[in-house]
């Protein structure tokens, strides 16, 4: 749904993300046997000309995006989006390292060479930020930052119920994205528009997050993640079912069937939308990827209404229900 809009809508910078990947890539090959390997296959899971997912476009885009509205030479947009998928691809690694799951479970790749392995990208991102020179100034105090965010967030997930209409908290565990605009707004002596440029990103980041929410909750509420995905915080409020007791597949499917909670997830990346159209002087196209993300969650909250739609004159509605929801 949303991922599939982003996938539409991410056709006019194929050359960008090709350019991106084809470098990526190429430095990883360099890395050590078996890493390199290794390294080269994950990325081509990150590509989403590849494997046909969407959902981390800003990672690599945005620092494109930003070099166009900061008057920035093209080449510096490509040493941050290079940095950005290995920054990524380590965050990645991390994870997994962590819970064995995410983007490469079943990979076979041993914990000890996925740490390995996030290092080297680690070591290949500092490089690339490297690359580009602000004179009198090191973007290490602002990596510091976004990576405090982001362990703050980790800390805390699965322990605090994710909040569908906190931006800041949605967007923590994606904060590092946040350091190219620092570098380039520096670069470019315009950081006077970091704090607003900031807003706009962690709207956008929080968008994303909802809309990842809305298609992975049942692999979520499956894993006992429901803290982890806002949207089942949302249908959770949206049949007042107490704490204290269980979410299961059938009481999320009456929250959307009958409480219309993809609705109201939709309202609310509508409202960080609106949020976003109010800041002044920000790159046309993040603000194109946070409506197209939004438009996405409403095109899955219209499939829902357009099933009770069609069941309700078929007259299959309270069949229907009776079989996929709770009474």
């Amino acid at each position: 749904m949303a991922i599939g809009t982003n996938m539409e809508w991410m056709k006019q910078f194929e050359r960008e993300i090709e350019d991106t990947f084809r470098e990526a890539e190429k430095e990883a090959s360099l890395f050590p046997f078996p890493l390199n390997g290794i390294g080269v296959d994950h990325l081509a899971k990150l590509n989403p000309l590849r494997s046909g997912q969407g959902s981390n476009l800003i990672t690599f885009l945005l620092p494109y995006w930003l070099s166009e509205y900061a008057g920035s030479s093209p080449e510096v947009g490509r040493e941050l989006a290079v940095g950005n998928v290995f920054a990524m691809l380590h965050f990645f690694l991390l994870d997994d390292a962590m819970d064995e799951g995410g983007i490469m479970k079943g990979a076979g790749a041993p914990s000890r060479r996925l740490l390995a392995l996030g290092q080297l990208c680690h070591a290949a991102f500092q490089g690339r930020y490297d690359r580009i020179a602000v004179p009198g100034w090191s973007w290490s105090a602002s990596n510091n930052e976004y990576v405090r965010q982001w362990a703050e967030a980790v800390a805390e997930e699965g322990e605090v119920a994710a909040d569908p209409g906190d931006v800041g908290r949605l967007a923590r565990k994606s904060a590092p994205v946040k350091l190219c605009v620092a570098v380039i707004l520096r670069l470019s002596g315009r950081e006077d528009r970091l704090p607003e440029l900031e807003k706009a990103v962690d709207l956008a980041l929080a968008t994303l997050q909802l809309s990842d929410d809305w298609t992975d909750w049942r692999e979520d509420l499956a894993g006992g993640q429901e803290k982890c995905n806002a949207f089942l915080t949302l249908a959770r409020e949206r049949i007042a079912l107490p704490l204290a007791e269980p979410l299961d597949e059938r009481q999320v499917r009456r929250a959307i069937y009958r409480a219309n909670a993809a609705g109201a997830l939709s309202d609310i990346a509508d409202g960080y939308s609106e949020r976003m159209s109010r800041l002044t002087d920000i790159p046309g196209e993040l603000y194109a990827f946070q409506r197209a993300t939004a438009a996405g969650i409403r095109e899955g909250a219209d499939e829902v209404a357009a099933v009770k739609t069609r069941l309700a004159v078929e007259g299959g509605l309270s069949y229907f229900l009776s079989q996929h929801v709770i009474k």
